[in-house]
């Protein structure tokens, strides 16, 4: 009697999970129709993405900016990218990798250098993308732009978010007023979630031991917190209410039916397996400016994993139609003559080798074509800096410069 009470209650339990998930399920569907009615009223951006097909990795670059439109060239609204994160998805095994880029790394915008949060104020997400792409040498198919009002917003529509303070926090100054103590579990709202991700230091000059470099792990551990606020069934419920937040405060270049398809693989991402890395390199004072100078050679093995994607847009390239020539930057002898025999077993024409006059850490991949040949060649040798060039080289339409970091 009591076995056969044990199996009841058993199956009551199995068929009480299974009515739970089968409502689940069919509210996510409600919600997919619902949020998609929504996001059918975005506002398409100019900006052209590089599709990618959805059973492929996809870049996507975050930018969380000032307040106010980048048109506006006023004093007072300056746009610049306080955040920048690049995020990989790739869906064949739910793997995601992310990179937070320090907002003083040094870049050249327009032919003068400058710091790389300062690409947005001067020409909006287009520039930004620009710079990361050549910094890092990597396609970025599509970016996501938010501003700390439609942040607040979209905390606030999921229903706040739960954290562990990791430290002593303590600062008044202008909109940001924050006083949490390390090891408090604390329920953030938009207002309060606002406050801790832009935290840096305290009014007594305390703060991150890593500078900005610490703000930015705590970026980077918040987003995961809304990952799984996101797979929860409480935010489930919620997504509806977001969809139409995110209509109203974020700009992108994707398509409504891509955030919804890429909002629903959410639930098959394992969030302790997010791999997250800092930018790689070094605080610098450069003509009595602070800037954080990128170091290629520390960063090569993780930014292999933001290369590989397959555009959808592109046509198949016949690489006998790409002449390339290949310089040694290494030191190492032998070198050019090496990758000249690999590129011309890819089908590609050489040009010319020869050594280049210094020696570099970083590969560079120049490219003078008007087709982006450079990054084709990037793709095939896993390595290297893309930098589009604006003169004529002669005859070879990219010049593969080789650093250390191609010595195998």
């Amino acid at each position: 009697m009591e076995k056969s009470r044990t199996a009841r209650n058993k199956n009551k339990k199995r068929n009480f999970i299974s009515i739970f998930f089968l409502i689940v399920l069919g509210l996510s569907l409600i919600f997919f129709a619902y949020g998609y009615n929504i996001l059918r009223g975005f506002s398409r951006d100019s900006i052209q993405p590089k599709k990618v097909k959805f059973s492929d990795p996809v870049n996507i670059l975050i930018l969380g900016v000032d307040a106010g439109d980048y048109n506006n060239k006023s004093q007072n609204n300056p746009k610049r990218s306080d955040t920048m994160l690049l995020i990989r998805y790739v869906p064949k095994n739910d793997k995601v990798f992310m990179l937070s880029i320090p907002r003083d790394t040094r870049v050249n915008i327009n032919g003068h250098a400058a710091k790389i949060n300062s690409a947005h104020a001067v020409g909006g997400p287009k520039t930004a993308i620009e710079a990361v792409e050549k910094l890092l040498g990597i396609e970025i198919n599509y970016y996501v732009r938010i501003d700390y009002e439609g942040f607040r917003k979209c905390i606030d529509a999921i229903g706040g978010i739960d954290v562990i303070i990791p430290r002593n926090m303590d600062y008044d100054a202008n909109d940001i007023h924050i006083h949490f103590k390390k090891g408090e579990k604390i329920h953030l709202d938009g207002k309060g979630a606002e406050a801790f991700v832009r935290w840096r230091k305290n009014n007594d000059g305390s703060g991150y031991e890593m500078g900005d470099l610490g703000r930015q792990e705590t970026q980077q551990e918040f987003i995961l917190k809304i990952i799984e606020k996101l797979k929860t069934p409480s935010g489930i419920i919620r997504f509806p209410l977001l969809m139409n937040t995110v209509s109203k405060y974020i700009k992108t270049n994707l398509e409504p039916e891509d955030i919804l398809i890429y909002a629903l693989k959410l639930k098959n991402i394992d969030v302790s397996k997010i791999e997250r890395k800092m930018l790689q390199g070094e605080p610098q004072y450069i003509g009595g400016v602070s800037y954080f100078i990128y170091n290629g050679e520390k960063n090569v093995e993780y930014l292999k994993n933001f290369r590989g994607g397959i555009s959808t847009d592109k046509v198949e390239i016949d690489r006998s139609d790409i002449k390339v020539t290949v310089l040694n930057a290494a030191g190492e002898s032998g070198l050019a003559s090496k990758y000249k025999d690999e590129l011309i077993k890819m089908g590609y024409k050489i040009v010319e080798t020869g050594n280049y006059p210094r020696k570099i850490n970083t590969s560079m991949i120049r490219d003078y074509s008007l087709k982006d040949y450079g990054h084709i060649v990037q793709r095939d040798l896993n390595f290297g800096n893309v930098i589009k060039m604006k003169e004529n080289s002669g005859e070879s339409e990219v010049v593969v410069i080789l650093g250390r970091d191609s010595v195998k």
